[in-house]
């Protein structure tokens, strides 16, 4: 695994040593020898301080007490990233995520509710569980921005399509709808209405509208080329069609992407649900193992991500 989100940062000695170093009162008592020191032109202070400080370095850092005080600012730190985070997601993701991850975050206390101390494997496994849930927000976050560009790539197709042709597409102006028997009344926030409804049958048409529109013009490219005398106009025509060709390839792309995100999130609701329910009944190595695989399966998602979300910037810049 690349990343074990069980490991913080604070588990290094290099890490402890710096925070240690950097405490207030550390740095208040130097500064007092350094200027008591320069007061009185006597180097007893500094000497006396240098002292104390290369003993406060090697007993403080590794003692439990400053793990224990490490521990719990890492832990409020990833809690205010998550609410942040999830203030910077929630607007712009569906009522179902919102609902899904509200959830998630219940099940989370309920598991730290079943309490085992101060086990080593138990905080690890809240460690990879609160990976989890900050991966979810980031998953539901690249879902809706792939769903917005999928849609901004097809009413760019919408526009350049004869009118007769449109009649067999859906208006973009009407992608992001429910339809009306669909809808409850109280199935929408107030800003739903302006969050596409995001499901599979949407990505099919979207991608496949914007797939055959692709195919129609390599094909007339491809006649064009055929006819085409002039060396200058054929070039041009030819990188003209690697780009369509590109676009097509990157939209089936994100397509796919968009359909493991899906089923990886989906995955996730259920791990919570599967540890909540045998975190009492399985071995410390068994319930360790059950997160690892989701954990590794998030990781290797995000790096296909990661490796794909510039593009959706840069594509559609291409004509």
């Amino acid at each position: 695994m690349k990343f074990d989100p069980s490991l913080p940062i604070y588990r290094s000695l290099k890490y402890r040593l710096g925070e240690a170093f950097k405490e207030g009162p550390n740095l208040v008592a130097l500064a007092g020898a350094v200027a008591i020191s320069a007061a009185t032109l006597n180097p007893l202070p500094l000497i006396v301080a240098m002292v104390a400080e290369a003993a406060y370095l090697l007993f403080v850092p590794d003692s439990k007490w400053y793990e224990r005080r490490l521990q719990a600012r890492f832990d409020n730190e990833v809690q205010a990233r998550r609410h942040n985070l999830k203030v910077q997601v929630f607007p712009i993701v569906r009522a179902q995520i919102k609902q899904e991850f509200g959830r998630l975050e219940q099940v989370r206390g309920q598991i730290e509710g079943q309490s085992r101390g101060e086990e080593p494997w138990f905080r690890e496994a809240l460690r990879k569980l609160d990976f989890l849930m900050e991966k979810y927000l980031q998953f539901a976050q690249k879902e809706a921005q792939f769903a917005t560009y999928l849609a901004s790539v097809y009413g760019e197709v919408y526009a350049q399509l004869p009118e007769q042709e449109r009649r067999k597409m859906m208006p973009p102006i009407l992608l992001n709808t429910v339809p009306p028997k669909r809808r409850g009344r109280d199935e929408e926030g107030p800003n739903d209405r302006d969050v596409i409804n995001l499901t599979p049958e949407w990505v099919d048409e979207v991608t496949g509208s914007i797939g055959q529109f692709y195919e129609y013009e390599l094909e007339q490219l491809a006649i064009s080329i055929e006819a085409e005398t002039v060396v200058p106009n054929k070039n041009l025509m030819e990188k003209r069609q690697q780009i369509i060709s590109r676009r097509r390839d990157f939209i089936a792309r994100v397509s796919q992407i968009m359909s493991n995100l899906g089923l990886q999130m989906r995955l996730m609701s259920d791990t919570f649900g599967l540890i909540n329910d045998e975190m009492r009944a399985r071995s410390p190595e068994q319930v360790l193992s059950d997160i690892d695989d989701v954990v590794l399966q998030a990781t290797s998602l995000t790096e296909a991500i990661d490796e794909i979300t510039p593009m959706t910037e840069v594509v559609g810049t291409l004509a």
